[in-house]
Order: structure tokens, then C-alpha cells, then sequence
């Protein structure tokens, strides 16, 4: 399992509803807007880039973010619908980098 979790700009207040029970899972949540690595600019292919090279999950409501990753050529993902945000009327998918 990865140690770190990134929170796509898209979900950030399910990402600060929800952190204390994701930190029983990660080590760490970051935030795309917030996380000075992930500035508010940062776009999809950046977030792919920056989950490969730290080994990080993705938490997102773009059903298309996987597409990114394919693109800076990961082979393999594993996506989940993790949850679902009430207060944002959408789904919460996990993008998990296999190889």
C-alpha cells in the first residue's frame, strides 16, 4: 500500500471532511492547492507525474484522470470508487499505480 495520498483539486473539502480517517490509512494526504508541491496550477498530468515518482494514491472525482497516468507511461492501474461526496453530488475514485 502506498504511505501517501494526494487529494485532486476537484474533492478538496470530501479531502478535509474525510482526513482524519484517511491518515488511518496514510502516512500522509496531500492536497493539490495546498501542498506546496502541488500548486493550485498543477494539472492532471503533473498530479500523475508527481503520484509515480513518490508512490502516491490518487483520490479524485474525474472519472478521466486515469488517462494521465497512461500517458506518462504507467502500464498498469488499479481504480476503485473509494466513496461518494454527499455535499459535492459525486463519486470518489482511487487511482492506485500497480506498474
Amino acid at each position: 500500500m502506498s504511505n501517501k495520498v494526494v487529494i485532486d483539486k476537484d474533492i478538496l473539502g470530501w479531502g478535509d471532511d474525510n482526513e482524519e480517517e484517511l491518515l488511518k490509512q496514510y502516512d500522509k494526504v496531500l492536497k493539490v492547492g495546498i501542498d506546496p508541491d502541488l500548486p493550485q496550477r498543477s494539472f492532471d498530468d503533473k498530479v500523475a507525474s508527481y503520484c509515480r515518482n513518490n508512490n502516491c494514491d490518487l483520490l479524485t472525482g474525474d472519472r478521466t484522470a486515469y488517462a494521465y497516468f497512461f500517458e506518462i507511461g504507467i502500464s498498469t492501474l488499479q481504480i476503485t470508487r473509494y466513496d461518494y461526496w454527499k455535499k459535492g453530488d459525486r463519486p470518489v475514485y482511487r487511482i492506485k499505480i500497480i506498474h
